[in-house]
């Protein structure tokens, strides 16, 4: 009902009192679709009407007071600053609000649901527009007929049973509701289904009468109100007849710029929550490709191959190599099946050799506990991601909605990072906090220190090991190179899980992850270390207190 003509022509007698001897303070578009028009009354007073174009759940609202202005807002219409207004008014035939301005001005609000606009008219032509200004400017503008105005001829049938009866009952096509939509003026759907619902012993033409005539004389003498659906959707009525729940205005400008406020609370809200369903999909399918892409087979299949041409190789160690690249032997493990050739580096014996495929089985498999690991990690997410989806599924009130919103406001990050740190499964590394924002990853196992350095770590993250042993990976999280104090106490931590843990004094590597790469043919868990720096510590499994 808020671009209802019934609305619309309260809304203006209501701006003619406040608004008559004012003047325009400017109009401005700060936001797409929407003009602020901004008036100071005759007592000083700011006022500002505000106008929606793009969308039929909003027409106008006021806002009262200094409207801070944004930077990069559009002054429009200019040339009627400083007029003074001289009243306001409704066209009796349609939805325009008409503001006369002094020098035969008149700034035009045509609050049409599908073509909202606000131009400025001068001796019957249009001499600017918000809208279509260029398609718009220099038209005709028609002020209307002749013929009565809407509210006339509404009264004529109030006053008149008989004429009433004769108009509905020369409809013959439709139904009951409408054929009076039809035989009245801007009785929308909203105020024919309040007629059709109040309470009447039956729906003959007679009773149809006395509901349109209460109807009728609600809408002169209107209690402007707003309630909310189940939804959270307001709904803005004029009639006294509202439903208890509503919450009624001395005037109908109140009760719109209420609704408005309501309304675009609602509307963020929605918008929000479709965002956050979009980010759902689009993560929901990248966790679904990488569940698709996982191919363990052809993993599984290189590391037997791999392991097969081992013992090929040292079943045949005393056979003559006649090619030192490669070497054609017997398939012991398939009887009947043609020789099978293997390759080989030709520096290396057949032992060596054998030893070679037997740590490219390892490394496989290996790798392939760690994918196994990443698919694990990458269902778990997928499941939570389908769950807090069909959970949106499930909201159907506005408080349900903010609260899913808030509840998940890393779903609206600008990075547009899935907060899903409460349903990961826990790191598959030793984790010791060393403060309150530092921690340290330690590694459990060659493939298992790959998967720290290379996934988990960060470039700027300081990476330890200990210096001329075998050990665990470290990755310091939080920390800066800095924090010596930090770096010590996991430099000794480092030294503890190490070959060196039962020494007095071990030196520990430190540098930033960035500066640790994979080598070339290296197995798993070796690294080649740039731009390290050494600290000697003593080994300890928590690091000492005061360090």
């Amino acid at each position: 009902m808020i671009r209802n003509y019934f609305t619309l022509y309260h809304a203006a007698m209501e701006l003619h009192e406040r608004l008559r001897g004012g003047d325009v303070a400017e109009i401005y578009s700060q936001d797409k679709n929407e003009l602020r028009l901004s008036f100071i009354d005759v007592e000083g007073r700011q006022l500002q009407i505000v106008v929606v174009t793009h969308t039929p759940l909003l027409s106008f609202s006021i806002r009262e007071g200094v409207s801070k202005k944004a930077r990069d807002s559009a002054s429009l219409m200019t040339q009627v600053y400083d007029k003074k207004v001289s009243g306001v008014e409704i066209s009796p035939h349609d939805r325009e609000i008409r503001i006369a301005l002094a020098d035969d001005v008149t700034i035009v609000m045509q609050m049409f649901s599908s073509k909202t606009n606000v131009f400025l008219v001068r001796k019957n032509l249009i001499i600017d527009a918000f809208k279509q200004k260029h398609s718009l400017i220099g038209q005709p503008y028609k002020c209307g007929s002749d013929a009565p105005g809407v509210l006339s001829e509404l009264e004529k049938l109030a006053m008149n049973q008989t004429l009433f009866l004769e108009q509905f009952n020369s409809r013959d096509k439709g139904s009951i509701a409408e054929k009076i939509q039809a035989m009245l003026p801007f009785f929308d759907r909203s105020i024919v289904k309040e007629m059709l619902t109040m309470p009447t012993d039956e729906k003959s033409p007679e009773a149809l009468f006395i509901a349109f005539q209460s109807v009728f004389y609600e809408l002169i003498d209107p209690k402007g109100g707003v309630r909310e659906k189940e939804s959270g959707e307001p709904v803005f009525s004029l009639l006294h007849s509202a439903r208890k729940e509503t919450r009624f205005f001395d005037s109908v400008l109140d009760g719109l710029s209420y609704y408005s406020i309501k309304m675009w609370q609602f509307v963020e809200t929605q918008e929000e929550l479709k965002t956050v369903q979009k980010k759902l999909k689009r993560e929901l399918e990248k966790k679904q490709k990488g569940v698709d892409g996982f191919k363990p087979e052809m993993l599984e299949g290189f590391a037997r191959n791999y392991e097969t041409s081992g013992h090929l190789l040292m079943a045949s160690l005393y056979q003559p190599r006649t090619e030192r690249a490669s070497i054609t032997v017997q398939n012991i493990f398939e009887p009947g099946v043609p020789d099978t050739t293997i390759r080989l580096k030709e520096a290396l014996t057949l032992q060596k050799n054998a030893e070679e495929y037997f740590s490219k089985a390892s490394k496989t498999r290996g790798k392939l506990k760690v994918m196994q690991e990443r698919l694990t990690g990458l269902k778990q997410d997928k499941k939570a991601l389908e769950e807090l989806l069909a959970a949106t599924e499930t909201i159907t009130t506005l408080k349900e909605a903010r609260r899913f919103i808030e509840e998940h406001s890393d779903l609206l990050g600008k990075t547009g990072a899935l907060g899903l740190k409460n349903n990961r499964s826990p790191l598959p590394f030793r984790i010791v906090q060393l403060s309150r924002s530092a921690s340290l990853l330690v590694g459990k196992n060659a493939a298992n220190n790959d998967l720290l350095t290379f996934t988990h770590a960060r470039p700027n993250d300081i990476w330890l090991h200990a210096r001329g042993s075998a050990g665990s990976h470290c990755v310091l999280k939080g920390a800066t190179l800095q924090d010596l104090n930090k770096i010590k106490k996991a430099a000794e931590i480092a030294a503890w899980y190490s070959a060196a843990k039962h020494s007095e004094l071990v030196p520990v590597l430190y540098t930033l992850k960035k500066y640790v790469r994979r080598g070339k043919n290296l197995p798993a868990g070796q690294v080649i270390v740039e731009r390290e720096e050494v600290v000697i510590v003593r080994p300890s499994k928590t690091g000492s207190p005061d360090a």
